[in-house]
């Protein structure tokens, strides 16, 4: 298709409505190259030269001519090597869409962007055209593909980030996020980029600003609260001040109630506050040898062998008389009484104890309270022939001692001195330990009174002195004992009453007062010990009649009451004692009826009703107690039938009916008590033929089944040897 040229002017002609360098083209307007702006050389046989300027002589879209009629406003025709692009869209077609390129003659330059950030190239002649094949991008931070090998370095402008490239136009960063804000509340500059690492960091500093401003507020309603408390506090101080000086001008009774003691021995100690020259050391005591020549000691001669061998102390160097008055004003008149004085040569546990301690280095190593009074115990229960005294009057540590046991705090709380060969009275300073919770010096040679002075210790809880020849009475200061919960004095040659006083003990649960020689009656104060658990009067002489309070023991397991004088009959109120499992009332004096509330002690083990008064027939009741392993009703009068109940005792292992006037036959039913071990009948009105159930336990366990020889006069015994019975008496 062919052109026509007069439609194309050159200068300021027209040429097809269009302008060129200043000039309209078809309506549109062409921008003209610089003279910087250099491209490939043109055509010539395709483009016709007007004055420097270079129209379309032959203007080809994709190969082939076409007629300067085709170049309308309405559809847009470009020569993509000619440098000139339409600049308006069509009116038709999609905009940003154009024709295909067309190929390009000779060299170009570029791609350059204009304002908007369309691409345009750079022909021969310098003149600028664009490409028909260009996408618009649907943002503008695509303008550039990303290429991580050609990124350029980013420069910071007016503290702002951009990249370099090839036209030094700005690319911003694509992995830059944008932060979602609403336009209404941001007002910004649409023409200058955003740059989103400054706003996050702005909004991150926004952030730690709330943040910090909430812990100030915090920290703040602390402070205010500490405040507050702080002002109750001493608000309420004040107010105990106040208080006191206000009631002083009224007279407070003195308490009358026992003073509150904690459970835990572990957080009691001593705040004597006592200081004895420490790391002095003064002349040593030598050892205990029991020899009288003096001479040979490196140190002065021990005090017990100068009373053994002078009946007085006579040799004490001076160092040690000077520490020995230091203790006797900071330590012994501080627990016996300012005027308390002791001459230096006398005898006395006590100067005996203190002498030791102003010897040597025996005041550093433990509490000076503590070490006084073991001393003192040690001197007056003979601890020279002691059978075990290990570490005993040495300068370690008195918890160290054997028999001697301590709390975290270094107090002792419990001795013990069993089997040790103690000769003595029993030293009333020992209540100088206020901490001791536990003493024990049983099956030794204790002898004089019980000190009154063991019952005033706060902590006091176990009292075993049993097995010795402590003489005297229980002191009634007994019911002063706070937590006094075990006393043991059985086995002693104590006399007199069972003072009322110990109903006033209630933390007692094991009161034995056995093997002595106590009369009088049973107080009736007893049944206030409502926490006893084992109960003991055995072998004494008491009398009268047993207090029906001792049914109210609820706690009660072991009752002991043999070998007394009571009189009367077993009080029935023995059956409210439900836990009691123990009951030893043999040759007690007591008679008439066995009650039948013993039946109710279905935890019964063991029941001893033997050399007593008893009557009547054996209860049938007695065969609910299945725990029980022993039964003793010999030496009474007891008649009539064997209860066949008797074979419900399923665990019985002994059981002695001798001396009775109990008639009939053996019931078969104890053939069942397959742990049988003993069972004695002789003494009775039995006889006849035993049944074979009960000679078959003679096979197992049954070891001594004892009954009466065959009477053919009475018709009564049983002729059981060999095969039964292991031994038949004659009554006669």
């Amino acid at each position: 298709m062919s052109s026509n040229a007069d439609e194309y002017t050159v200068g300021a002609e027209t040429m097809g409505g269009d302008t060129f360098g200043g000039d309209t083209f078809g309506g549109d307007t062409f921008a003209e190259a610089g003279p910087d702006e250099t491209g490939p050389a043109p055509n010539q046989d395709e483009f016709t030269q007007y004055d420097n300027r270079t129209a379309a002589g032959d203007y080809t879209r994709t190969g082939v001519s076409t007629d300067a009629d085709d170049f309308t406003t309405s559809q847009f025709t470009e020569d993509p090597d000619s440098g000139y692009s339409n600049v308006h869209n069509n009116d038709t077609e999609d905009p940003g869409r154009a024709a295909p390129p067309q190929e390009q003659q000779g060299p170009i330059e570029g791609p350059y962007y204009d304002d908007t950030g369309r691409p345009y190239y750079i022909n021969s002649e310098g003149q600028p055209y664009y490409d028909d094949n260009y996408q618009p991008p649907e943002s503008a931070m695509s303008l550039v593909p990303y290429d991580p090998q050609t990124e350029p370095e980013p420069r910071q402008y007016e503290g702002r980030e951009y990249a370099e490239t090839g036209n030094e136009l700005m690319v911003y960063d694509p992995d830059m996020a944008y932060a979602e804000e609403d336009d209404d509340d941001y007002d910004y500059d649409e023409g200058e980029p955003i740059n989103m690492r400054e706003t996050f960091e702005e909004e991150i500093v926004e952030d730690e600003s709330k943040r910090r401003a909430r812990r100030r507020r915090a920290w703040c309603c602390c402070l205010i609260c500490l405040c507050c408390l702080l002002l109750l506090l001493l608000l309420g101080v004040l107010y105990l001040l106040l208080k006191d000086k206000d009631g002083d001008k009224f007279d407070t009774p003195a308490p009358t109630f026992s003073p509150w003691i904690d459970d835990t021995d572990d957080d009691f100690y001593y705040n004597d506050d006592i200081v004895l020259q420490p790391g002095y050391i003064t002349s040593c005591m030598a050892d205990f040898d029991g020899n009288c020549d003096f001479e040979d000691q490196s140190c002065f001669p021990n005090v017990v062998d100068q009373c053994n061998c002078n009946s007085q102390i006579e040799l004490v160097p001076d160092d040690v008389k000077a520490m020995r008055e230091m203790i006797n004003e900071r330590v012994t008149q501080r627990f016996f009484g300012e005027n308390f004085t002791l001459p230096i040569n006398q005898c006395h546990p006590i100067n005996m104890a203190t002498i030791w301690m102003a010897s040597g280095n025996n005041r550093d190593a433990g509490h000076a309270r503590q070490r006084l009074a073991l001393a003192i115990n040690y001197y007056a229960l003979n601890g020279t022939i002691w059978d075990y005294d290990d570490a005993w009057m040495s300068d370690l540590n008195e918890c160290l001692w054997l028999g001697v046991q301590c709390n975290n705090r270094d107090a002792i709380n419990s001795m013990q001195m069993d089997t040790n060969n103690l000769f003595g009275q029993f030293p009333t300073e020992i209540g100088l330990l206020i901490g001791l919770a536990s003493i024990s010096a049983s099956r030794v040679h204790l002898t004089g009174t019980i000190p009154t002075e063991l019952f005033g210790m706060p902590r006091l809880r176990e009292l075993r002195l049993y097995g010795n020849r402590i003489t005297g009475t229980i002191p009634t200061e007994i019911g002063n004992s706070p937590v006094l919960r075990g006393f043991r004095m059985e086995t002693n040659f104590i006399s007199g009453n069972i003072p009322s006083e110990v109903g006033r003990t209630r933390t007692l649960t094991d009161l034995n007062l056995g093997f002595n020689r106590m009369k009088g009656t049973v107080p009736s104060e007893l049944g206030e010990l409502q926490q006893l658990i084992n109960l003991r009067f055995a072998s004494n002489e008491l009398s009268g009649f047993l207090p029906t309070e001792i049914g109210r023991l609820n706690s009660l397991e072991v009752l002991g009451l043999s070998e007394n004088l009571f009189t009367a009959n077993l009080p029935t109120h023995l059956g409210l004692l439900w836990k009691l499992r123990d009951l030893r009332a043999a040759s007690i004096g007591v008679g008439g009826f066995m009650p039948t509330e013993l039946g109710l002690l279905t935890d019964m083990q063991r029941l001893e009703l033997g050399y007593n008064g008893f009557s009547g027939r054996l209860i049938s009741e007695i065969g609910a107690l299945t725990n029980m392993f022993y039964f003793s009703i010999n030496d009474n009068r007891l008649s009539g039938l064997i209860p066949i109940e008797i074979g419900n005792l399923q665990n019985m292992t002994r059981m002695q009916f001798q001396r009775n006037q109990f008639t009939g036959n053996i019931p078969y039913t104890i053939g069942s008590l397959e742990r049988m071990e003993q069972f004695t009948l002789e003494g009775n009105k039995l006889g006849g033929t035993i049944p074979a159930e009960v000679c078959d336990l003679t096979k197992n366990f049954l070891r001594q089944f004892i009954v009466d020889c065959y009477d053919k006069r009475l018709n009564e015994g049983y002729d059981c040897e060999p095969d039964c019975c292991t031994l038949c008496r004659d009554v006669k």
